[in-house]
C-alpha cells in the first residue's frame, strides 16, 4: 500500500447530554512538518489493519439524544398538529351538556339552571380524564422512540445526516402505531358515549320541563317556548288547557290571536278547567274549590260577569293563602309594565314557575286616577277598580277561570 493513499482513522465517543467528545485521533501528519518523518508503507500497513472495523461501529444508547439536544422539541413539534386534532375529536364526541340545556330550557329560573349544573357531568373534567392519561401514554412511546433508534454504520459523523433519522421509517412506524392505537381509543369513547348522544336522551330532558298537560307534545314545542310565551302572557298553560289547546296557543302569532283561540275553544276550556277543580280536595284548598265550582255554574248559565267577578275574588283570597307576608305578595301582585320576572319568580322551581309567571303577568299595574285605558285582556287590577264591559267579557272569564284552576291544581298536586 502507497504511504500517501492512507486513510485516516477515527474513534469517536459522546457523552449523554453533555455533549462531551473523548475522541482520539490517529491520522498521518503534515508531510510538510520538519521534525517528523514520513512512515514507511510497512508502518501505513499494520495502523491500517489494527483499525480497519472502526468505520462501521454501533451507536450507544441515547446516542442521538446527546448529539441532537433538541429532538423532544423537535418531535413534539411534528406531532403537535396531531395532538389538537385528537383533543378536537374528543371535544366533538362529548357532548357540552350545559350548552343542550340552556338551548332546552333558557331562559327558565336560576334556581333550575343551578340544579342542571350540580346533576349533569361536568364535560371539561370529562375531557381532562381522557387527554391526560393519554398524553402519558404518547410521551412514554415518544420517548421510546428516541431511546431505541436503531443502531447504524456511517463513513464519519454528520450532524445533518444523524437529524434526518428523526423521521425514518422506523420512527414514522412507530408514530402511526400510536395514532392507529388512539383512533380505536376514539372508537371506544364514541361506543360509550353513544348514550349521550341519543335524541331520546334529548327530548326526555325537555319532556321533564314540559307541564304534565304537555308531555306528550314533546316532539311539537320546547320548554323554552313555554316559558318564554307564560313571560308575556296572563294565560296559563299548567294543567290548563288540554295539550292540543296549549299547542295551538303556543304556536300563536300574536296576543289577538291567542285571545280568538280563548273565544273559539270555550267550550273545551272549561271542561278542562272542570275536570281539575272536580278532583282536587277541598280539605287542601279550603272554601277556594267550592267558590270556584260556583263560579263555574254561573258560567255555564251564561252570567261570565258574575262568574269573572267571583274567580278574580277567589284567586286574591289563594294568593293570600300562599304568601300571607304583604312585601312578599306585592312581588307578585304589583308588576310594573316592562318589568323583568322578579327574583322571587327567578328563585322557583318549575312547575312552580310555570303556575306564578302568568298570575304575575294578569296583575300588571293599572292606574284609573293616572288615566290608564282600561285593557280589553283580563287584568287583576282593573276587574277589581274599573268594572265595564270592555274588561269583563266571555274571553276574560275563561282567562282568570283557568288561572284560578292552575293554581287550585298546582296547591292539590303540593300537598300529594
Amino acid at each position: 500500500m502507497r504511504a500517501d493513499a492512507a486513510v485516516p482513522v477515527v474513534r469517536a465517543s459522546c457523552q449523554i447530554q453533555g455533549l462531551e467528545p473523548v475522541a482520539s485521533i490517529m491520522m498521518n501528519q503534515d508531510s510538510n512538518d520538519p521534525d517528523e518523518s514520513e512512515p514507511d508503507e510497512a508502518d501505513t500497513e499494520v495502523a491500517t489493519d489494527r483499525h480497519i472495523g472502526i468505520t462501521g461501529f454501533h451507536l450507544p444508547p441515547r446516542f442521538t439524544r446527546s448529539v441532537l439536544p433538541d429532538i423532544d422539541t423537535y418531535i413534539a413539534r411534528t406531532l403537535e398538529p396531531w395532538q389538537k386534532q385528537m383533543q378536537a375529536q374528543l371535544q366533538s364526541l362529548i357532548p357540552d351538556i350545559s350548552s343542550i340545556t340552556k338551548d332546552l330550557v333558557e331562559p327558565l329560573n336560576r334556581s333550575i339552571l343551578e340544579q342542571l349544573q350540580r346533576n349533569l357531568p361536568d364535560t371539561e373534567a370529562l375531557t381532562r380524564s381522557i387527554t391526560v392519561p393519554l398524553n402519558e401514554q404518547i410521551q412514554k412511546q415518544l420517548a421510546s422512540i428516541t431511546v431505541n433508534l436503531p443502531t447504524f454504520s456511517v463513513p464519519s459523523i454528520s450532524l445533518p445526516a444523524l437529524k434526518g433519522l428523526a423521521l425514518s421509517p422506523v420512527t414514522e412506524s412507530m408514530i402511526r402505531r400510536i395514532t392507529d392505537q388512539q383512533s380505536t381509543m376514539l372508537d371506544g369513547l364514541r361506543a360509550s358515549l353513544k348514550p349521550l348522544l341519543d335524541p331520546e336522551l334529548l327530548r326526555g330532558i325537555n319532556r321533564s320541563f314540559l307541564p304534565p298537560n304537555l308531555k306528550e307534545y314533546a316532539d311539537d314545542i320546547r320548554a323554552t317556548e313555554v316559558h318564554s310565551f307564560l313571560e308575556q302572557e296572563g294565560i296559563p298553560l299548567y294543567l290548563v288547557p288540554r295539550g292540543r289547546t296549549a299547542v295551538r296557543l303556543l304556536q300563536a302569532k300574536d296576543r289577538p290571536t291567542r285571545r280568538q283561540i280563548l273565544s273559539n275553544c270555550y267550550g273545551s276550556l272549561i271542561q278542562d278547567c272542570a275536570d281539575v277543580l272536580e278532583d282536587a280536595r277541598e280539605s287542601v284548598i279550603g272554601s277556594a274549590v267550592e267558590f270556584a265550582l260556583d263560579g263555574l255554574g254561573a258560567m255555564r248559565a251564561g252570567h261570565t260577569r258574575s262568574a269573572q267577578a267571583m274567580f278574580t275574588a277567589t284567586l286574591d283570597t289563594l294568593i293570600y293563602e300562599f304568601y300571607p307576608d304583604r312585601r312578599d305578595r306585592g312581588l307578585i301582585t304589583n308588576r310594573k309594565k316592562g318589568a323583568d320576572v322578579p327574583n322571587a319568580i327567578d328563585e322557583m322551581g318549575v312547575s312552580e314557575a310555570l303556575v306564578w309567571l302568568p298570575i304575575w303577568n294578569a296583575h300588571e299595574e293599572f292606574w284609573k286616577d293616572k288615566g290608564d285605558q282600561v285593557p280589553h285582556y283580563y287584568s287583576r287590577h282593573a276587574s277589581v277598580h274599573s268594572v265595564t264591559p270592555r274588561q269583563y267579557s266571555k274571553r276574560n272569564c275563561i282567562q282568570v277561570l283557568m288561572l284560578l284552576t292552575s293554581l287550585i291544581g298546582y296547591a292539590e298536586r303540593m300537598a300529594r
